[in-house]
């Protein structure tokens, strides 16, 4: 019988693809369930799962309510906090409630962020709302550096940037929405993260930029990502992404020996990455070899 961290690790790793699957499966984890912490590791996965990816709402919710039934919750712990977040952000995507009120600051903030991660891609002039609802929340509240509401508002930033980075085409509101998340994640790793998830936003912004029509704003990121790698002697990984906006960006606004400086950078760092990120940064590397000039 696998154990607890196989299990989540699993549903991750086949959320995308078989989300139902993953859904109807993740009761497999709750007899392995031990402490406060896995609990809040659950959470997370069944508000991704059943929010983001289907919208079983009330599913979902009873879900939730057999994590709070558990023994091992913490009602003031990891897992306390976290079910309430994920509860509160389910509810108020679904417009079965709103309990923000109810919740610390902190949470408060996670719950809002949550609601509109789940909501970028159905319903995203909402989404945005309650992002920017999350937003004011955080600068209302005045939360210390340490507090875990920078990091979750930080990663959910990235992630919304991300999904909307992914669409073929977006709305005004969807580029909208897409940008902003990108400089939220941007100010909040500067807060919560160290250098490496602060140039992974410069990264993240400059990808985010280019599916925007920008790409000389584009550009100053990519710029950005690869200066903050330099100045941490960052790793052949970090190197290789760094190139990669470069080259995406030079190729972007024509400028053909940049393009190929970059492209040849990134074949250098790639040469020095380890068998299994060379696997799955090989198709990376294959489409910025097939680049032509603009």
């Amino acid at each position: 019988m696998p154990d607890f961290k196989t299990v989540v690790a699993d549903a991750w790793r086949d959320h995308a693809d078989d989300p139902r699957g993953v859904a109807d499966r993740l009761v497999d984890a709750l007899p392995l369930i031990s402490e406060d912490a896995q609990i809040a590791a659950l959470a997370g996965i069944a508000h991704h799962v059943f929010g983001e990816h289907l919208a079983a709402w009330h599913d979902g919710l009873a879900f939730f309510d057999r994590l709070s039934a558990l023994p091992s919750l913490a009602a003031n712990g990891t897992g306390g906090a976290a079910l309430r977040c994920c509860t509160a952000g389910l509810l108020l995507a679904a417009r079965l409630d709103d309990t923000r009120a109810a919740l610390a600051p902190s949470d408060r903030v996670r719950a809002s962020a949550m609601a509109a991660a789940t909501l970028a891609e159905r319903d995203t002039p909402r989404s945005l709302m309650l992002f920017e609802e999350a937003l004011a929340q955080m600068r209302s509240a005045a939360l210390p550096a340490a507090d875990p509401a920078n990091r979750a508002l930080a990663g959910t930033a990235n992630n919304l940037a991300v999904a909307l980075e992914r669409k073929p085409s977006r709305t005004t509101a969807e580029r909208d929405l897409m940008i902003l998340a990108a400089q939220t994640a941007r100010t909040y790793w500067a807060i919560a993260g160290t250098w490496l998830e602060t140039e992974r936003a410069e990264y993240r912004l400059a990808m985010t930029w280019l599916q925007a029509g920008d790409a000389a704003e584009a550009q100053r990121h990519a710029e950005a990502c690869l200066a903050i790698v330099a100045a941490n002697d960052g790793a052949p990984l970090e190197r290789f992404f760094a190139h990669e906006a470069l080259a995406l960006t030079g190729h972007a606004t024509g400028r053909a020996a940049a393009r190929a400086d970059a492209v040849a950078a990134a074949r250098r760092s790639f040469e020095q990455l380890d068998d299994g990120d060379k696997t799955w940064c090989a198709e990376t590397l294959a489409t910025l070899d097939a680049l032509t000039p603009s």
